[in-house]
């Protein structure tokens, strides 16, 4: 599950070219990533933001899968 987590993250920053946690403060910063707390560019599509909030969700019950990822939409295309 810290795989899809993971990807997550980095598929956020292909995407956008940040990282989706950021502050100056490393306290700040750490809760933002405990709490789940990134917002995602109008600029991404509906499909991709989707998938972003699926894999970069920090309850691992409510996270997708692997197999949800290869089947997601955007994904597919």
């Amino acid at each position: 599950m810290a795989d899809v987590w993971s990807c997550g993250v980095i598929l956020y920053a292909l995407l956008v070219g940040a990282l989706p946690f950021d502050d100056d403060n490393l306290r700040n910063l750490l809760e933002k990533v405990k709490k789940g707390v990134f917002h995602i560019p109008a600029f991404v599509s509906t499909d991709c933001q989707s998938l972003l909030r699926s894999m970069i969700e920090v309850d691992t019950r409510k996270r997708i899968t692997l197999k949800e990822v290869l089947e997601h939409k955007w994904v597919i295309g």
